[in-house]
């Protein structure tokens, strides 16, 4: 029929006399077929996340058709209207009482309001109506397992594997994805582990070719990787989906637990904030942004935003368990009790259901992310015990557990986890550790354990147990005031097969190849990557030394200190001098306003965008331990870190010990910077853009300074007309005006006049304040022209004038390396070492030199 057939309407007006009720039934048939038609548009719209146009559709038949309803409710749904929707469905239930779509819809709807009695009634309505409806058996198995009948809940898990038995072809796709959810349920609480292959190549595949707009296929696929830790192929479903329906905000909330997974904390809250600007009322998007704050260690914000989300569902122990873990970061354990709010959740919970696996196995998770690793073991413990038909909890207490350095428990935990769940990547990763462990030999000392390979690293670990036995771990210990009460576990990680060490070494440490550094702590336990095998080497004490900073620290506070006070105590305590890329890398960030703050750095180490932000963080970090020191004394860092013990914030224990704030402690940070700055780097850093020259000299055109440096900033842009004639004019102002002198010795120089061009030099030059490039220009032209005794003596005045730059001290190396005269060169070697101590080459010539000179106690060192 076509609705504008005007000469249709004719014949039924024509014939109407004559066939009354024929006209009628063919009037009603082509009525049923327009709504159909409408109806079908309406949900492709809904899929493809045209909500307008959907609701605009669906509510002109929500009168007339019960799955228009739903289509309405669903809409409102996925815009944040739960009560909008609840009510839709409560006038479908009345207009259409017998239908079971609508009952199931409901009692879905219930459920995820936490309204347990209204669900359970409504499912059962349905189930009245239709024994075999999918929704209200998914909402029936949800109920039972939230109250702790686990027999009942099984065999209600274990209906949808039979239902697909019995009816592998199911029209609807929407029933087909929540019937693949049910029979993921099943598998996981059964050990089948062959029903995953299943899932993700028949079921969810099938759904999607009944409809291919059927976007919740894809996420169902996606949400089983993840639990895997497959992020490859959950980043593909998700995207495809996405393509489907871009404003699905369960599919944005996916996209930000995938990137909160990986600790890329931008990209996560992103995802996170988009779901939630489309619907503000999706619970997993309201629980994940407060995980984004419990990944960026801010417990007590977390805990606010789990409040918020328990409005949504007060029974879901997935709310409840984070919100316990949060308290407990904030509270601590007195006395190794709960707090009392803590408990409070705990008895609210355990009341309800005896058998929360889910509760535990949250606040589980929520401490991990925290990197609280003992609270978090004893929450998986519990999580396992009180529900055994979960999965995921050994898997976790076994990774965590290799964290806190308890291997043996840790394979066990871990080899029976892979026995149920063979698809874990992080698990079977684990085990190959171990295997590779197993072989390693064990040097224990009275302070530490030391694992390695002893066809490979025994003389590396002979020496690290020497050194962290009498230097590193007495200093720390008495430095800290206080002392680990077990022994540390030093793992040392060199090639197996066809593996590299550090791949190993990564492993141990995340479950997954990607760690960027050399070491790594996790409070208890420390991994090393062997340096024999890595192309650049490194100091593996200073490593060691670092990372046993990180040993103590985290014990002492229970795990309580931020991230960037203890990266900046280990580097503070490391005892070397800043490395001067590092000062350069602050001045230019600072320059281009894009430092870290106390609110953000800590993000620069679990999340880097760039390499430059890493290494900020680490620098930035230090300087905050070297300013709390000149502010606050020498005993600031231990005071800082009682207090962190004692649960406080920075802010609380800024304002607690040292009366001050923690924004005035960022604005005298910041002028601390400014100072370090100043006193590390030359005029040179200060150099002013060529636009804002050309500004300057244009209002102050008798300003000798000012035109020398623009003649500077053209001959850097390769203008030597320009560059000459602002020089000659610089040096009419001012005869010594070093920058013009520099640029026109450049000049002479490009032509090959060098005697020219030091006898324009040599007048000009102020040794109380030299100007940098000139000296570095003079020194290179005496000791191009063998007179090495006046080199040695620009040299030795840069090293005295310009500190801040090591290219003094590697000019008069070179003078005396070639020279042969090692006395004078050991000394020289020496302060070039201070700002590089992982060169190596160095240290080999030094060693070299000592033992030329009989000096057998520095050769040794």
């Amino acid at each position: 029929p076509n609705r504008e057939g005007v000469a249709l309407v004719v014949v039924w007006a024509a014939s109407y006399a004559a066939f009354p009720a024929v006209v009628c039934t063919h009037a009603a048939m082509c009525s049923a077929v327009f709504a159909a038609e409408d109806l079908a548009e309406a949900r492709t719209h809904l899929a493809n996340g045209r909500y307008a146009e959907a609701a605009a559709q669906f509510e002109p038949l929500a009168d007339e058709l019960a799955a228009a309803a739903i289509g309405l409710a669903r809409t409102q749904l996925a815009t944040g209207q739960r009560e909008k929707a609840a009510q839709t469905l409560v006038t479908a239930a009345e207009r259409f009482a017998e239908s079971a779509d609508v009952a199931a819809e409901q009692a879905i709807i219930a459920l995820e309001r936490g309204e347990h009695e209204a669900a359970r009634r409504a499912a059962e309505r349905a189930l009245t109506m239709q024994p075999d409806s999918i929704p209200a058996r998914w909402v029936q198995a949800q109920l039972l397992t939230a109250s702790g009948q686990m027999d009942d809940a099984a065999r209600a898990w274990s209906w949808f594997a039979e239902h697909l038995r019995r009816s592998p072809t199911i029209a609807r796709s929407e029933d087909r994805v929540l019937l693949g959810r049910g029979i993921a349920e099943h598998a996981r609480w059964t050990r089948n582990s062959t029903l995953y292959r299943r899932l993700v190549g028949e079921v969810f595949p099938g759904a999607l070719r009944n409809d291919p707009n059927c976007w919740q296929a894809r996420l169902a696929a996606a949400e089983l990787y993840l639990e895997k830790f497959n992020e490859a192929d959950a980043a593909t479903e998700i995207t495809a989906a996405l393509a489907i329906n871009p404003q699905a905000p369960e599919l944005h909330a996916a996209r930000g637990a995938m990137a909160l997974a990986s600790f890329d904390l931008a990209t996560a809250r992103t995802a996170i904030d988009r779901a939630i600007e489309i619907n503000p009322e999706l619970l997993e998007a309201q629980l994940l942004r407060g995980d984004w704050l419990l990944a960026d260690v801010r417990p007590a914000e977390a805990a606010q935003q789990f409040e918020l989300a328990r409005r949504l569902n007060p029974r879901s122990e997935e709310t409840l368990g984070r919100l316990a873990a949060a308290y407990s970061a904030i509270d601590g354990r007195p006395e190794g009790k709960h707090s009392p709010r803590v408990q409070a959740i705990i008895d609210e919970v355990t009341e309800r259901n005896p058998h929360c696996g889910r509760f535990y196995l949250a606040a589980g998770e929520a401490s991990d992310r925290m990197r609280r690793f003992p609270l978090a073991a004893e929450f998986f413990r519990l999580a396992d015990e009180r529900m055994p038909q979960l999965i995921a909890p050994r898997g976790h207490l076994g990774l965590v557990l290799m964290r806190l350095g308890e291997e043996q428990e840790a394979a066990r935990l871990l080899a029976e986890s892979f026995a149920i769940d063979p698809f874990n990547v992080r698990v079977k990763n684990q085990l190959e550790v171990l295997d590779v462990l197993s072989g390693y030999a064990v040097l224990e000392t009275e302070h530490f354990v030391l694992k390695f390979d002893r066809g490979q690293s025994e003389l590396l670990a002979r020496y690290a147990a020497q050194y962290l036995e009498d230097e590193a771990y007495p200093d720390l210990t008495k430095r800290l005031g206080f002392a680990p009460p077990g022994k540390t576990l030093i793992e040392i990680f060199t090639r197996h097969g066809s593996t590299p060490g550090h791949n190993w070494f990564s492993a141990r440490m995340v479950g997954l190849p990607l760690i960027g550094t050399v070491g790594a702590c996790a409070g208890k336990m420390v991994a090393l990557s062997s340096p024999n095998e890595l192309p650049t080497k490194y100091d593996w004490a200073q490593v060691l030394r670092h990372e046993l900073v990180h040993v103590i620290n985290l014990q002492q506070t229970d795990f309580n200190v931020p991230h960037w006070f203890t990266e900046g105590l280990a580097v503070y305590l490391e005892g070397e001098l800043r490395p001067r890329a590092w000062t350069d890398l602050l001045r230019q960030r600072q320059q281009a306003g894009r430092l870290f703050t106390l609110g953000d750095v800590t993000l620069g180490f679990i999340r880097p965008q760039s390499k430059d932000d890493w290494t900020l963080a680490y620098c930035q970090s230090e300087l905050y331990i070297e300013h709390l020191i000149s502010r606050f004394g020498d005993d600031a860092p231990r005071r800082m870190l009682a207090a962190y013990a004692a649960r406080k914030s920075t802010g609380e224990a800024l304002a607690e010990l040292f009366e001050t704030t923690e924004a005035d402690f960022e604005r005298s940070y910041r002028e601390f910077i400014e100072s370090e700055i100043a006193a590390s780097t030359g005029a040179a850093s200060g150099r002013l853009g060529l636009a804002e020259l050309r500004k300057r000299v244009a209002d102050n055109p008798e300003d000798a300074g000012l035109v020398g440096q623009l003649a500077r900033a053209w001959l850097d842009r390769d203008d030597k007309p320009q560059a000459r004639s602002l020089a000659i004019r610089a040096r009419e102002l001012d005869p010594k005006q070093p920058d013009a002198a520099y640029v026109l010795a450049r000049l002479l120089v490009s032509i090959g006049d060098t005697a020219g061009a030091m006898a324009l030099l040599e007048p000009v030059l102020d040794r109380e304040q030299p100007h940098e490039e000139m000296l570095a220009l003079m020194a290179a032209f005496k000791l191009q022209a063998k007179d090495v005794q006046a080199a040695e003596s620009l040299y030795a005045l840069g090293e005295a004038k310009l500190p801040h730059s090591d290219r003094w001290t590697k000019g008069l190396a070179k003078i005396y390396l070639q020279s042969g005269d090692g006395k004078r060169l050991r000394p020289v070697l020496k302060r070039w070492l201070a700002g590089e101590p992982d060169n190596l080459a160095l240290r080999r010539k030094l060693a070299e030199l000592a033992l030329a000179a009989k000096d057998y106690a520095e050769a040794a060192e």
